[in-house]
């Protein structure tokens, strides 16, 4: 295995548990990996790019530390400098307002053992456009802005004190037009579940997250999909639609189709 900077944490970790180890010890940010949960749950959506830029440290610095535990790593052709990777200003900071502002500490979820993506989600929901959320973590959730960015935020990061990171984001109706066509493209894909059941048939995976708490449904799925072999499909029985999930397959190559049963049962195919 050859890492580079756009290798997925969770990737390295399967190939070595003992790479947590290595990785928590490079900048305390990490440590949240030595739990289980959030391993799962951070790892999947973090490059070692993402891991470097969250950490404060150069992709470079990261990637030693990885080849002196033993990992070949290939080196990017041009480094990314400290300051460059942390950029902590989006294009359109212009048009936030910090005076209409909605905060949510997500240190107390994230000390729970629990991803506060689903909670982070559910507060934008309730809020106008013209309000900004403001998100208090210990890390720049990289994972986070990077979906939302698709989503139509723009954001704006601050670091007000050593271990405290402000994520401000705010509605951008430009990007929020462009998502909403691939929303509709997506949609006419999905149309036809029974002919990929058809063509995958004999060839799934089951996997059942109907009685899972959140986030274990989005936690599981992923960990099914990197098990799957070429040439296998993931069959899942789900209660709803997993939206947060959606984009993750996107960025990994799958597509999906799914067929509503009932109100509590929806069963999706996810493949390649």
């Amino acid at each position: 295995m050859i890492v580079t900077k756009d290798t997925k944490i969770s990737k390295i970790i399967k190939h070595d548990k003992g790479v947590v180890d290595v990785i928590a010890g490079i900048n305390k940010h990490f440590r949240k990996l030595k739990n289980p949960i959030l391993c799962k749950m951070l790892a999947s959506r973090v490059t070692v790019e993402d891991a470097a830029r969250i950490g404060k440290v150069s992709i470079n610095d990261f990637l030693k530390r990885l080849e002196d535990y033993g990992i070949e790593v290939q080196y990017p052709e041009k480094e990314i400098s400290q300051v460059e990777n942390n950029t902590e200003t989006n294009k359109s900071t212009e048009i936030m307002n910090k005076e209409n502002l909605v905060t949510l500490d997500a240190r107390p979820i994230l000390e729970g053992g629990v991803d506060p993506f689903e909670e982070i989600m559910k507060t934008l929901k309730t809020m106008n456009d013209n309000q900004t959320l403001l998100v208090i973590n210990t890390f720049e959730p990289i994972p986070l802005l990077n979906l939302l960015k698709k989503k139509g935020y723009d954001f704006k990061v601050e670091r007000p004190e050593p271990g405290v990171v402000y994520s401000y984001l705010f509605k951008s109706n430009e990007k929020e037009e462009k998502d909403t066509q691939t929303v509709d493209t997506t949609g006419e894909e999905q149309t036809d579940f029974e002919t990929v059941e058809k063509q995958w048939a004999g060839k799934m995976k089951e996997v059942d997250v109907h009685e899972m708490e959140m986030p274990m449904p989005m936690v599981t799925i992923l960990e099914e999909l990197e098990k799957l072999q070429p040439g296998e499909a993931l069959y899942v029985h789900h209660k709803q639609l997993p939206q947060y999930l959606l984009p993750e397959l996107e960025s990994r190559g799958f597509k999906h189709v799914e067929k509503k049963i009932d109100d509590e049962n929806l069963k999706m195919i996810i493949y390649k």
